[in-house]
């Protein structure tokens, strides 16, 4: 009885394990097979999560891709989750990868897309009326770039496409 429980045990996470390199999320899955073909003039940073220890980087979308965790050598390690703007550069609202569907705010993901607020013809989501009002404070002071660093930018626009 004991060896077939720790037989079942010995089974039953192997599984477990392997198939966390193997199942990704949707949100993982939008931009797994981007990779960066023509580095674009304007700044950004990528964002990638390794494939071996499953942990995220971020480094400069300009870059070729060199997982922190495994090496430079393993160039193949990981794959593209987002692309996020650069501090201090202004980007177009059409860079912007809208509807958002985390709030700028409180980076909570965003159920029903009921609140938000027009900026630059841009249509940015917000979880709350809380998240709106402070977002329109901070339109007030001009100083609304620190949360539009949080949404994402199409990777399309910044050198990446998709594999053939």
């Amino acid at each position: 009885m004991k060896y077939l429980l720790f037989l079942f045990l010995l089974v039953s996470t192997s599984f477990s394990s392997s198939s966390l390199h193997k199942e990704l999320s949707k949100e993982d899955q939008r931009y797994s097979d981007y990779v960066l073909t023509q580095p674009s003039d304007k700044k950004t940073k990528a964002v990638y999560k390794c494939t071996c220890e499953n942990r995220d980087w971020k480094q400069d979308a300009t870059k070729v891709k060199a997982c922190p965790y495994c090496g430079p050598a393993m160039s193949q390690c990981g794959y593209l989750v987002k692309v996020l703007p650069a501090r201090k550069i202004k980007y177009r609202a059409e860079e912007y990868n809208l509807p958002n569907t985390v709030c700028p705010v409180s980076s909570k993901k965003i159920k029903r897309p009921k609140h938000f607020v027009e900026i630059n013809k841009m249509k940015v989501s917000h979880c709350c009326k809380k998240c709106v009002n402070k977002f329109n404070k901070s339109v007030k002071k001009n100083k609304q770039d620190r949360y539009l660093r949080k949404l994402e930018l199409k990777p399309e626009l910044f050198g990446f496409s998709k594999k053939s």
